[in-house]
């Protein structure tokens, strides 16, 4: 059995006291950690570039611990324990010194807010866990805080229609913030949607407004109403029995964009099931809403190969592109019939519009599928959710539509339905009330700020103007939970602070398409069926039902259809 003095060799052997000089070794690196937050961390857009920090930060501690063994003479444990200390004070001097800079000394400390977001986004994740609700959050931080509330370390949510035109006006000097930069941060590799720079976005732009645009429109109206009389005849095969119309608009809604975007289909309509290719994008967006509170972690997971949930919907994009630049390459005279058309023949024209790599055309592909789908499906169920609770509405527009088609539904064109006012009511009255990206798109402010109703905002925040706060505010709407479409007769989008497909150069381009869906839907179904809502199958509880997910996503509504 060892004796106490040979065990306490040993353990001086394998563990050797640390040296004296620890003082000075802890001192130099809670300064360095100090000086990192201010040299590096704070002037330099960090969220994009956490891989290549933490690549050098691993770098510089293996190299750290080399030296003290190589120059030191230290054994490998205590060239581990000394390097560990050093590692663990710098990291104090760090997170410390951007603890206190935030919570006491940041430019935006003079703005009412939590005490937690001040420090860190991850307060914002903590309060999505829990609610699900992020809009929802953010108005009750609104209801208490006021206008201008922090809503992290160097965020602002404004909710005042002056913001609307500061920031998304058409002569805002804003541009997309960090949160944009998911699948690059290189503006050549990145979506229109992820094109972070003013000027970039609005030359990219162009080729969208052409591909969406009215001649397009043309061009896609028959096959858009092809889905629709695919959509009726499923609620036909329904025999009055209530069925989920939540995944029927789903369905409808991504199958009339494969075919508008690649002139392909998805089948989902006919199959009522879900594409594997839509599917894992599907059943990951909950984490991915959880992590764009956190855009640099969005961006880190977005970026390791793997992880990315949108592998196998990419393949699918990849391969249609592929198919499509082979049918170009033999009709190469003929007219654009999708979207992916305009942008590939714009690319082969060499059009300073067209994606400038492609990295960023595939971006694009997928984009156009993602966001043309989701947005509005979610559109018609907040709809009819909202027609079918409130029957002076649902009455109204039976009566415009049948008044409009007196001889039913072989009376019927796209034509006559554009003509009826009262649709586009009910689509901006559901987006008023139900907007698809409800907690609001942020927007990175230029270096010299700006100056709000006589407020100086600093530059570099990142400020929004969160639409479901805003869009139900008593100060700017009467009555503002009643869904009145009617309220819009005497009113345009631009004329209220209302921004459910944004404004200036960042307005969504595809707004006619889903306007065109939408008629379709409304009027052919309002024409052929009497629809209801029925007892005890969720009605009640669809709007608490309701999370949010990047978009605002609506749960199952079950209707019943009865035909005229």
């Amino acid at each position: 059995m060892a004796q106490p003095l040979e065990l306490e060799a040993l353990g001086g052997a394998l563990f050797p006291p640390v040296p004296s000089s620890w003082q000075v070794t802890v001192g130099v690196s809670l300064i360095a950690g100090v000086v990192s937050h201010h040299a590096v961390f704070r002037p330099v857009e960090v969220d994009t570039l956490l891989w290549r920090l933490l690549f050098i930060y691993i770098i510089a501690l293996a190299t750290i611990t080399g030296s003290y063994i190589r120059i030191g003479g230290y054994q490998i444990v205590a060239a581990l324990l000394q390097t560990a200390l050093i590692a663990t004070t710098y990291n104090v001097g760090v997170f410390t010194s951007i603890f206190v800079y935030r919570a006491f000394f940041h430019p935006l400390q003079k703005f009412p807010g939590p005490f937690w977001a001040r420090v860190s986004r991850f307060h914002a994740m903590g309060q999505m866990i829990q609610s699900r609700k992020g809009y929802e959050d953010i108005q009750k931080l609104h209801q208490k805080y006021g206008d201008i509330v922090r809503v992290g370390p160097r965020e602002l949510s404004i909710n005042r229609p002056s913001a609307i035109r500061s920031l998304y006006g058409a002569h805002a000097q804003t541009s997309r913030p960090p949160w944009y930069s998911q699948t690059s941060r290189h503006p050549s590799k990145s979506s229109l949607i992820n094109t972070r720079d003013s000027a970039a976005h609005k030359l990219r732009k162009k080729i969208w407004e052409r591909a969406l645009g009215s001649r397009a429109l043309d061009v896609y109206e028959s096959r858009v109403q092809s889905k629709v009389e695919l959509l009726l005849s499923k609620i036909e095969e329904t025999n009055g029995n209530p069925v989920d119309m939540t995944k029927y608009f789903m369905y409808f809604s991504f199958d009339v964009m494969a075919d508008v975007g690649f002139s392909k289909n998805f089948n989902m309509l006919e199959s009522t099931n879900i594409h594997p290719a839509i599917k894992g994008v599907h059943d990951t967006m909950w984490f991915i809403g959880l992590l764009t509170t956190i855009p640099w972690m969005l961006y880190m997971v977005g970026s390791t190969p793997g992880l990315n949930s949108l592998s196998r919907f990419s393949m699918w994009c990849h391969e249609q592109l592929n198919e499509k630049r082979n049918v170009l390459a033999s009709e190469k005279e003929k007219e654009p019939q999708d979207v992916m058309s305009w942008l590939l023949k714009a690319m082969d024209n060499r059009d300073p519009a067209a994606p400038p790599s492609e990295r960023a055309v595939q971006e694009d592909s997928r984009l156009l599928i993602i966001a043309g789908s989701d947005t509005t499906s979610g559109i018609l169920t907040s709809a009819f959710h909202l027609l079918l609770t409130n029957p002076h509405t649902y009455e109204r527009l039976l009566a415009e539509v049948r008044k409009q088609f007196p001889g039913g539904i072989s009376d019927w064109t796209y034509e006559k339905a554009k003509a009826i006012p009262y649709l586009d009511w009910i689509v901006y009255e559901s987006l008023r009330l139900r907007p698809t990206a409800a907690a609001g798109m942020p927007r990175d402010l230029p270096p010299q700020g700006i100056m709000l109703d006589g407020e100086f905002i600093p530059g570099g925040t990142i400020a929004s103007v969160p639409p479901y706060t805003i869009q139900r505010d008593p100060r700017y709407w009467d009555e503002p939970l009643a869904f009145r479409p009617e309220r819009w007769e005497n009113c345009s989008t631009d004329s209220v602070p209302w921004i459910a497909f944004s404004r200036g150069t960042w307005s969504c381009p595809g707004r006619g398409l889903a306007m065109m869906e939408c008629r379709m839907v409304l009027s052919r179904i309002f024409l052929q069926y009497d629809v209801t809502l029925p007892l005890g199958m969720g009605g009640d509880t669809f709007e608490e039902d309701t999370i949010d997910n990047v978009a605002m996503v609506a749960p199952a509504l079950y209707l019943s259809f009865t035909p005229r």
